[in-house]
């Protein structure tokens, strides 16, 4: 008589089970105290800007609703701290497991956000879009995961701070959240107007100066509107699988590569242009 062996579930871990589950994992203590200190000493440094101005390589932006909000793009050029953030222990090893090494990782995106009373994002994203960052999947023991997301707390974020939020398990849905059928864009990815708080099944995700959230673009998130006086600082760092173009095509300052060591290099710029030798 022939047996048949049960089927072998592989083994994972509380923080793996959960990140499949929700979409997003809370890293506290990602930051340290000197690291803290002197990204927000870069922040207080800084004069005025308004969106499109250039403070030597980094950009003044601005996403969504504009109020009281300011993104500094290309925040990695900004010294030295945020170099060494690139390749943190504290988050890539996870970062290369999900999106998987045979797919390699780029810094997509990084940017420095600081945000006043009125300032939120608006719901978007979901599991719902065909898109390359929403992909997320498990299967035979591997990941594959479109794009994570290191949103790093430089302020304490709680009730009123503006936190951003997130609709657990929205990863996996294959049905649009029910206020993205207003989005006037063709394939629901964004809906403006609004803080994303406002949206059914949003929660807050509440962090301390110094954490982390590491969570996957696919899953639908924003922020609530800042309620509270005074500012909401937070570092956004985006890894995706190093076939894709970062997302706003910053190029990389010669004096910025010749710091970073060789690891560090191969995210920021994993596709180097390749030329003839004739041509200098």
């Amino acid at each position: 008589m022939s047996t048949v062996s049960p089927a072998v579930t592989p083994h994972a871990s509380t923080e793996d089970y959960l990140f499949d589950l929700r979409g997003y994992r809370v890293l506290r203590n990602a930051l340290t105290r000197g690291q803290l200190d002197a990204i927000n000493g870069w922040i207080d440094a800084q004069p005025p800007a308004k969106p499109g101005d250039w403070l030597g390589n980094v950009e003044a932006h601005v996403y969504s609703s504009g109020v009281n909000d300011l993104n500094y793009q290309n925040i990695v050029e900004a010294g030295p701290v945020f170099e060494e953030l690139i390749d943190s222990p504290r988050w890539l090893p996870d970062v290369r497991r999900y999106i998987h090494p045979a797919n390699g990782i780029v810094l997509y995106e990084n940017f420095l956000n600081v945000r006043g009373p009125g300032g939120y994002i608006s719901i978007h994203s979901g599991g719902h879009l065909p898109t390359i960052f929403s992909a997320f999947r498990h299967r035979t023991n591997q990941w594959m995961v479109g794009q994570i997301n290191i949103l790093m707390a430089l302020s304490d974020i709680g009730p009123g701070d503006g936190a951003t939020t997130l609709v657990s398990g929205s990863h996996k849905s294959d049905l649009v959240h029910p206020v993205l059928l207003d989005s006037t864009d063709q394939f629901n990815i964004y809906r403006d107007g609004d803080p994303a708080a406002n949206a059914d099944g949003m929660v807050e995700v509440h962090l301390h100066a110094g954490d982390a959230v590491l969570f996957t673009d696919g899953i639908c998130h924003g922020s609530a509107a800042r309620t509270n006086p005074g500012q909401r600082r937070v570092m956004i760092y985006r890894y995706a699988p190093s076939h894709l173009q970062p997302r706003l095509n910053y190029e990389p300052s010669p004096e910025f590569l010749a710091r970073l060591s060789p690891e560090q290099r191969k995210i920021v710029l994993p596709n180097p242009r390749r030329r003839p030798p004739t041509r200098p």
